[in-house]
């Protein structure tokens, strides 16, 4: 298994902000004994700061209890336990009720890699992990003309703009039945969502079926379902076409990674302020913000 780029074992991980580890003077956590003076007492991954060079920037530790942590999560058995959580809905579960960023282990073949991931719980009742968010109010926006091998990955940062990669989402949607929420706002300030019941994205490899393919249905809404017409389809980037297009939709699209078909009626990975960043069937298509996010399917 190709380890996906949000995959995070003690390796650094540059985000800008992450809520709940800043002391009440406003400094932020730079080691375990930092975060222990803080409150946080339960072995497991967290995010510090270091200082280098004057800038911020936050890396993923682990403490455990030769760091000085006290360990308060313990199993029926008394041995030592910590989050196994594979997605949002489940540390919503275990009490996470604030939006942010968290650890999940999605991996059912690697329960000990964890991944960083956005969290929202308040929309919607919560539990959603968030697999793509867009906002060009943000001052160093992210590139979303990337190869297979980058959307497969993951890239950007779960604090602004970020896609959480191929291999995340096709794991966080394949152990359960998921529902996506998509919501968006375009360049007039117009809100709007979609909801599929239903969403599934296939391994790179399965059979015959192209790489990523989507699975998507049951839509209900204010802005139409504009990814039916990506149904069935795999996934493509500027390196690897897998659409049904004379051409190559991801190249002559600004180079945004979707699944495209003749190419599509929606494109949430086009450049910013373009006519590739849209929702069809709108009075203003072109978009400003747009983020997509799954959760294990409350339908009955």
């Amino acid at each position: 298994m190709k380890l996906p780029y949000y995959i995070l074992c003690l390796l650094a991980r540059v985000i800008s902000d992450v809520s709940g580890h800043q002391a009440e003077d406003g400094s932020s956590s730079k080691n375990c004994q930092n975060i222990r003076e803080m409150g946080f007492t339960e072995v497991g991954h967290y995010v510090v700061y270091n200082t280098v060079n004057n800038t911020e920037e936050a890396i993923m530790i682990y403490c455990d209890e030769k760091d000085g942590m006290l360990q308060l999560v313990d199993r029926e058995d008394g041995t030592a336990g910590r989050s196994v959580a594979r997605n949002c809905k489940e540390l919503q579960d275990e009490g996470m009720s604030h939006d942010g960023p968290n650890i999940i282990y999605p991996f059912p073949d690697h329960p000990e890699i964890p991944v960083l991931v956005l969290c929202d719980q308040t929309s919607q009742g919560g539990g959603w992990t968030v697999i793509i968010r867009r906002d060009d109010s943000y001052g160093d926006l992210t590139d979303f003309e990337r190869t297979f091998e980058e959307y497969a990955d993951g890239f950007g940062d779960v604090n602004y703009d970020f896609y959480i990669g191929n291999e995340v989402i096709h794991y966080l949607t394949d152990s359960s039945s998921n529902e996506l929420w998509v919501s968006i706002k375009d360049m007039h300030g117009e809100l709007g969502y979609a909801h599929y019941q239903y969403f599934h994205v296939a391994a790179r490899e399965r059979n015959d079926l192209p790489p990523y393919m989507i699975d998507i249905g049951f839509y209900d809404g204010t802005i139409g379902d504009g990814m039916e017409y990506s149904n069935g389809m795999g996934f493509s980037t500027i390196d690897q076409d897998n659409d049904l297009s004379v051409g190559d939709c991801a190249a002559n699209w600004g180079g945004g990674g979707w699944w495209y078909r003749k190419c599509a009626n929606v494109c949430l990975t086009g450049p910013y302020g373009s006519e590739y960043f849209y929702w069809h069937n709108r009075s203003s298509p072109r978009l400003s913000k747009a983020q997509m996010m799954v959760r294990p399917s409350t339908s009955t």
